[in-house]
């Protein structure tokens, strides 16, 4: 007698589940009522300790369920899927589910404005250096400021503006919300005024800092947890108190 490929699969569904049943019985912990099995999720779903999940574990979830939890090594009966499948419940298991996902690096922003004409190399040779950078074309140093400005606002990030007039582009980058920006002549010492105030923007003048500097500069600033702004800088200005005219 020959047996469709659809019979058979029933037939050897209903054999493992009855192998399964017993071991079940032995392992799985005795269920709570249905309201309060099993540990909600902050995915979503609820999590199951059984290490054999079957039909009755299912069975005693609260309703709505549409996502579980199982053990990653955990054995999921065949009647278990089936009703899983037939009630639209996902089932995962934990060691993809538990995952921490790891946070996004944040985008390190290079970008020049009025510089020589070897500016353009230095920001690319930087820009394939430093793991996640983005280099902005060039315009003028307003514009550059402001596009960095909305880099840093939307997606947190850092960034290096090649300049030839630092400070007056820190001057212009710190009227902006989103902008803590420093600049200084040598490595260490725009470093630790990055760290001092917690900046996410170095300006340098490329003719003060060597390709290999400020290579160095680059990668130490993209990767350095600076931690949060000094209460003086995160706090709002105080408005002015004369009254003699108008701002």
């Amino acid at each position: 007698m020959t047996h469709d490929p659809e019979t058979i699969r029933r037939l050897v569904a209903e054999v493992i589940a009855r192998l399964t049943a017993p071991a079940a019985a032995s392992v799985a912990p005795a269920l709570a009522p249905a309201s309060t099995y099993g540990q909600p999720q902050a995915a979503g779903g609820v999590a199951l300790t059984d290490k054999v999940v079957t039909l009755a574990s299912l069975e005693r979830l609260p309703a709505g369920t549409a996502r579980i939890v199982v053990a990653a090594g955990a054995v999921v009966t065949p009647s278990a899927r089936e009703h899983a499948r037939d009630s639209g419940i996902e089932i995962v298991r934990g060691s993809a589910a538990t995952a921490t996902k790891q946070p996004a690096t944040p985008p390190f922003i290079v970008a020049h404005a009025e510089c020589g004409s070897d500016a353009a190399g230095r920001c690319a040779t930087i820009a394939r250096s430093v793991p996640g950078a983005q280099q902005l074309p060039a315009t003028g140093l307003a514009d550059v400021v402001a596009a960095i400005a909305t880099h840093a606002s939307r997606d947190g990030a850092r960034g290096l503006l090649l300049s030839s007039r630092p400070a007056a582009a820190v001057v212009l980058a710190n009227r902006s919300a989103g902008l803590r920006a420093v600049t200084a002549r040598d490595a260490a010492s725009l470093l630790a005024a990055a760290a001092e105030c917690s900046a996410n923007l170095v300006v340098v003048d490329p003719k003060a800092f060597s390709v290999v500097s400020l290579d160095r500069v680059c990668g130490e600033f993209a990767r350095r947890d600076l931690g949060p702004a000094p209460a003086e800088l995160a706090a709002a200005p105080t408005p002015c108190a004369c009254k003699g005219h108008t701002h």
